[in-house]
């Protein structure tokens, strides 16, 4: 028995070698590949089992919370989007573990995986970011050149983001993770990462300046006394901050670090703040819930400023 497990762990040994010196062979110049501790590897798979458990367990802890939402709030545009960033990470961590944890895959499925899963990440970050655009559109009473202005710009900033990280895609031959091997993406590669994720950031500043010029103009400064709108402010913030850091995170990790660490990271920004922005949702909501079962006057009221826009009400 000893000696046909010891054939059987040999055999298996080989046939890993087999694999990862064709994977080896068929990568391109954009992946540099180096030689890592075979630990490293594995502890990042454990950071991706973790983003996994921590999501389920914030969805199911927040599910009658949810639940009450969906059932008493009116459905608009805004609770579809909510609905967008709620589950479909699901999608995109099902989807990254198929990714990390089968690197024996043919190439053409990985690429496949990592395609499907990068365009859903996209679309989850760009519902969240809409969410905030409708209640920057609401705190500037529904004008029109502000509507203009946001889908321009929506436009301006996702047609490049999908350009770069396509390319991004394309240019990488091994979108599979190899046990023990790290790879460095070159400087073509990952400039394509730093443009993409700029943009971002550049996003998430102009939606929290419109909303912060709106808000100081009209309450002539920063002494602002209307609770829903400080909320607001301070859920801009938060969101806009975490962004920020995430971004730059994955900018630098491309630049400087083995491609795994930049991929965790991404993965972790885009399900971080799906989270935070469907959070910040239901607590907006139970805000003004609670304003006006206590009988708040109308000028702290939701209803005062976002006049016919049911979707946060």
């Amino acid at each position: 028995m000893t000696m046909s497990a010891a054939v059987h762990g040999l055999h298996i040994s080989w046939v890993w070698s087999e694999v990862d010196l064709h994977k080896l062979s068929s990568m391109s110049a954009s992946w540099q590949v180096t030689q890592a501790d075979p630990l490293s590897g594995l502890n990042l798979n454990y950071v991706y089992v973790v983003l996994v458990s921590l999501w389920s367990y914030d969805y199911i802890l927040c599910l009658p919370d949810a639940v009450t939402f969906l059932v008493e709030s009116r459905w608009g545009l805004g609770t579809f989007l909510y609905l967008t960033c709620s589950h479909l990470p699901f999608a995109f961590l099902i989807l990254n573990l198929l990714v990390v944890f089968q690197p024996d895959s043919p190439i053409s499925l990985c690429r496949t995986y990592n395609i499907i899963n990068t365009y859903i990440g996209i679309l989850t970050v760009v519902c969240a970011e809409c969410i905030f655009i409708l209640r920057a559109y609401a705190v500037w009473q529904r004008e029109r050149w502000i509507a203009v202005c946001a889908v321009v710009s929506t436009i301006a900033y996702l047609v490049p983001v999908i350009v770069c990280l396509q390319e991004f895609n394309s240019s990488v031959s091994e979108p599979c993770w190899i046990p023990g091997i790290s790879g460095y993406l070159d400087s073509g590669t990952s400039s394509r990462i730093f443009v993409a994720f700029s943009l971002v950031i550049v996003a998430e500043l102009q939606i929290l300046l419109f909303l912060l010029y709106r808000t100081v103009k009209s309450h002539g400064g920063w002494g602002i006394d209307n609770r829903l709108m400080l909320s607001l402010l301070r859920h801009n913030l938060l969101y806009c901050g975490c962004g920020l850091v995430f971004s730059l995170s994955v900018i630098l990790a491309a630049i400087f670090l083995p491609f795994p660490v930049g991929h965790m990271l991404a993965e972790c920004q885009v399900v971080i703040q799906s989270v935070m922005v469907t959070r910040m949702h239901r607590d907006f909501w139970r805000s003004d819930r609670l304003n006006a079962s206590c009988g708040i006057s109308a000028d702290t009221s939701l209803t005062t400023w976002m006049a016919r826009i049911p979707d946060f009400a």
